[in-house]
């Protein structure tokens, strides 16, 4: 007898129900914070109240912002100002650069004249020698004063001077990296340079073409060296009259050679000595200073 409502099989038990199967997973199931944020950036009060603007028409706040008479005044004389201030620079930068140019052909022009006058100043004295020659060389005891004269004239380097002599050669360092300028020639260092010259027996001495007298100033301005008062660029050939082989010797143990030993191990200044047969050094051409009797004086 069989029984209602219920069915068997070989193969199984039949419930009626889907089989159970695990259902799939969204891949951004993780990102599901970060998904609400992209689909509802508004919150909801913020939502809310753009839908309600919407519905009476009003324009959003960017347009009224945007669009309002104040801000658009002020955006306009911004713009005017920022035009202004620059065409003022470029006035005044325009200013600037004429008025450098117009003091750098002065300087051109103010050195031009220098050197006609010392080209001057070097004829008449070559002809100032012509007549003392002329008018010394007739006698014993005139031949005896001129060559006094021509001494004198030589220490004090009022007239050009040719001989056997050293050149040395003084340069700023190759890398210049000091903030405070000490890998480049200063105007202490060619005081010692002549000084130590001078102690080694130098007759006469000159520097870039420049020759040192006792009226001589070796000063420093700007970082620029001046020579009786002319700027003088590196490198600075200091030239000096004498034994060429003893010069060079005596040169190396005076202060000065010391001097340039030490600043170029520690502040890598180039230096170079070297030896020739025959220099000519110009004339110097520093002014001389009278003194004038004062007003008390008999």
């Amino acid at each position: 007898m069989e029984r209602s409502g219920t069915r068997a099989s070989m193969g199984g038990v039949a419930t009626g129900q889907a089989p159970r199967v695990r259902p799939l997973r969204r891949p951004d199931e993780s990102m599901s914070l970060l998904n609400d944020l992209f689909a509802k950036p508004l919150e909801p009060g913020y939502e809310d109240a753009a839908a309600r603007r919407r519905a009476a028409g009003e324009k959003p706040t960017s347009e009224r912002t945007w669009r309002s008479p104040a801000l658009a005044l002020g955006l306009v004389a911004l713009g005017l100002l920022l035009t202004m201030a620059v065409v003022e620079v470029r006035n005044t930068a325009s200013v600037v650069s004429s008025e450098r140019q117009g003091l750098i052909e002065q300087i051109h022009n103010e050195d031009a004249r220098v050197s006609r006058l010392q080209d001057d100043v070097t004829a008449l004295e070559s002809e100032i020698s012509e007549l003392e020659d002329s008018l010394l060389q007739n006698s014993a005891t005139g031949q005896q004063t001129r060559e006094e004269v021509e001494s004198l004239q030589a220490t004090t380097g009022a007239v050009a001077v040719t001989g056997p002599g050293v050149v040395v050669t003084v340069d700023d360092a190759e890398e210049q990296n000091a903030e405070d300028g000490t890998d480049r020639v200063l105007d202490v260092d060619l005081q010692q340079v002549v000084n130590g010259l001078w102690a080694a027996g130098a007759e006469a001495v000159s520097i870039n073409g420049q020759r040192i007298t006792p009226l001589t100033a070796i000063r420093q301005a700007q970082d620029i060296i001046q020579i009786n008062y002319r700027p003088m660029n590196a490198p600075y050939e200091v030239s000096a009259l004498g034994d060429s082989r003893s010069l060079a010797n005596d040169f190396a143990h005076s202060a000065g050679g010391r001097w340039l030993s030490s600043i170029a191990g520690k502040n890598g200044i180039y230096y170079k000595v070297s030896s020739h047969d025959s220099l000519t050094l110009p004339a110097g051409n520093t002014p001389l200073s009278y003194a004038t009797p004062g007003e008390g004086a008999s």
